[in-house]
């Protein structure tokens, strides 16, 4: 059985959530069956109930589990695709290294409360305020992507007062340069159609089908930067 390092400057709730990841990917927990309860992980992993409830909440959010009320928690059926990254590289290198010249518009930057689930994952204290943006990524001006970011403040304080910087520029770069050094991410990726709104920006029809990105940044230390599904989305349509 996988031990979680407690010297790992992820965090434990991280760790385990990887560990259970891994074997529903490997099969160990096919879709449909119940994962281990609360009080088995406590025993089997050495950790705080508090920690097994956020790693099972942060997988029932990503499409990973979900919960039946009185009967426990179960495996999804799994995505088109999923994965854990280490090297990061923007919207806007990828572009680029397609030939694509990207650009973008940024439509909202604001200050929000956020809701309960944004605000919990990001470790917000009940002051503290959420960074969101939304924006229209293009390529050789054609759009071809719909981003919505949610960041904590006052921790990417810069990063807000700079926010006009990113559209048509990358996130990632200027939150290096504010001292927020993505570090690891952990992707996945579906296929879906648009929103109403998604398809207007997009031009595309609603029914006409694209990719779905969901993507979470950590720092050295494993403090989230951007949170997950569905606070950061990202629909692809015709890009070759």
């Amino acid at each position: 059985m996988p031990i979680l390092e407690r010297s790992n400057p992820l965090p434990l709730y991280y760790q385990l959530k990887e560990v259970l990841k891994q074997q529903i990917r490997a099969g160990h927990l096919a879709p449909h069956t119940a994962i281990p309860s609360e009080p088995e992980l406590v025993t089997q992993y050495h950790v705080s109930r508090a920690t097994v409830r956020q790693a099972l909440t942060e997988l029932v959010h990503e499409g990973l589990l979900y919960r039946q009320h009185g009967r426990g928690t179960f495996v999804c059926e799994p995505r088109v695709q999923q994965q854990t990254i280490s090297e990061l590289t923007s919207f806007s290198e990828e572009l680029r290294r397609r030939g694509k010249r990207p650009g973008g518009m940024l439509f909202i930057s604001e200050l929000v409360r956020g809701s309960q689930t944004v605000r919990e994952q990001l470790r917000l204290t009940d002051e503290e305020q959420v960074i969101r943006l939304e924006r229209l990524r293009t390529a050789d001006d054609a759009p071809v992507a719909y981003e919505v970011d949610y960041l904590p403040y006052p921790r990417a304080a810069g990063v807000y007062q700079r926010a006009k910087e990113i559209a048509d520029g990358s996130l990632y770069n200027l939150m290096a340069s504010e001292g927020l050094q993505p570090y690891i991410a952990e992707q996945s990726i579906k296929a879906d159609s648009a929103s109403a709104r998604e398809a207007e920006l997009l031009r595309v029809s609603e029914k006409e089908a694209g990719l779905r990105l969901f993507c979470t940044a950590f720092d050295e230390t494993g403090a989230q930067l951007s949170i997950p599904r569905p606070f950061f989305q990202q629909v692809c349509m015709n890009f070759a």
